[in-house]
């Protein structure tokens, strides 16, 4: 009766959820509330369940309320594990599924995925790629439950079961209006750009941090929407950021269509992000010829 596996059998699983959400919220009203069911139906849940262990896992010393005792608290715990197992099977089951037909692609960050799909047509596998970046702290998840076949990510990560390739490295370049004093250097670094307002996409993953601690007194006017960010960069004088992935894209080069910017490198120590194609050990021989492949349109 100590393992999870035998719970599954003797338990019903809503009353496992039942005795989660108590732990949580620590309140018979709370709970039926969270769980949108009345109260006296989480009451006799809870006796029921009881029940079905055969143990006691509620202090019931006050008439208006009842706690978990240590056996309940150790339930409560077991039953997350057990039901995030059970959640994380059915994901995986859905998502292989979904996987057999082809390889889905996410990123911590845009510039690789960006670059992917500017010529997602010429690569020989196929390929369905994820614009929401991935938080690094999902990534090895995502990948163990099939969520994402590849990630790129910012970080070489070795585990039993997971590896990373090197892909290469990703810098920014200045588009600035060509009249600013700016846009007649050949180059730029990060002290240079003190003090300007730029124009950036909201989600930019790594680079965020590393602009706002490396470029002095600078303001960033954060943009959720691509086709909006795109037309402003295009048309209003503020600077802008692309990179030697995203300068690639058909959407860089419509920022520049008009001729009112003009392209600087920014030469600066900080500016570089290494990115890893990060993938299940199980998948090497479907992802790394991928990534050959994909890395000839990768230039540092």
């Amino acid at each position: 009766m100590n393992s999870r596996k035998e719970w599954s059998k003797m338990v019903d699983p809503e009353l496992l959820e039942e005795l989660v959400a108590f732990h949580k919220y620590g309140a018979l009203s709370a709970t039926a509330e969270h769980l949108m069911i009345t109260q006296p139906t989480v009451t006799r849940g809870m006796k029921k369940l009881e029940q079905q262990l055969g143990v006691t896992l509620f202090n019931r010393e006050f008439s208006n309320r009842i706690e978990l005792n240590d056996t309940g608290l150790l339930a409560a715990t077991e039953a997350q594990k057990l039901l995030q197992e059970e959640n994380n099977f059915v994901e995986k089951i859905l998502n292989y599924d979904h996987l057999k037909h082809k390889v889905v692609v996410g990123s911590v960050a845009p510039g690789p995925i960006g670059l992917m799909s500017e010529f997602q047509e010429q690569l020989s596998t196929q390929v369905s790629i994820n614009h929401q970046l991935i938080a690094p702290a999902n990534v090895v998840n995502d990948l163990r439950t099939l969520k994402e076949r590849l990630i790129f990510t910012d970080k070489e990560i070795a585990t039993d079961d997971i590896e990373s390739l090197y892909m290469g490295t990703e810098r920014l370049s200045l588009g600035i209006d060509k009249f600013h004093p700016l846009a007649q250097r050949k180059e730029v670094s990060f002290q240079d750009l003190a003090g300007l307002t730029f124009l950036v996409v909201q989600d930019i993953g790594p680079w965020q941090a590393l602009i706002e601690k490396y470029i002095p007194d600078a303001k960033f006017l954060y943009q959720k929407d691509l086709a909006s960010m795109r037309e402003l960069s295009q048309y209003s004088s503020f600077p802008f950021f692309f990179t030697n992935l995203t300068g690639k894209t058909a959407a860089t080069f419509a920022r520049f269509s008009n001729n009112k910017h003009s392209r600087v490198p920014i030469i600066d120590p900080h500016n570089q992000i290494e990115f890893y194609g990060t993938y299940l050990k199980q998948d090497r021989k479907l992802i790394q010829p991928l990534l050959k492949q994909f890395g000839q349109f990768w230039t540092d």
